[in-house]
């Protein structure tokens, strides 16, 4: 015995709808099922309001300070194309909730630079 809590086998009741959601989602962020049922269950519902300020706060100061840093070297529209793709991309992805799932990183990863160096 390893120490860890043993493992069971539940059941879930779902319309098809809903499995097929569940199960691409689960796909999309590349997890096991249960691993991701699990994971989304049991994530906290929202962070502390004053984390999410400060995080929201900090990004717009660099994003201020990167745009007027492009601007300045003369780097042509570089900050407009960066933001076109980030923007289609988070279009892509829908849901701002859909953002938080563990895939999402290695889903922006995977489109390369995202147009920023383009």
């Amino acid at each position: 015995m390893t120490g860890r809590p043993e493992r069971r086998q539940r059941a879930v009741m779902a319309t098809d709808t809903e499995w097929e959601m569940i199960t691409g989602r689960a796909q999309a962020a590349g997890m096991e099922l249960s691993r991701f049922i699990i994971h989304r269950t049991l994530m906290p519902d929202a962070l502390p309001r004053e984390v999410i300020r400060r995080g929201i706060r900090e990004t717009l100061i660099m994003a201020r300070l990167e745009e007027s840093r492009l601007q300045e070297s003369g780097a042509g529209n570089a900050w407009e194309r960066a933001a076109a793709a980030v923007d289609d991309w988070l279009e892509s992805e829908g849901a701002l909730a859909h953002l938080t799932d563990p895939g999402a990183a290695n889903r922006w990863k995977a489109k390369g630079d995202g147009g920023a160096g383009e």
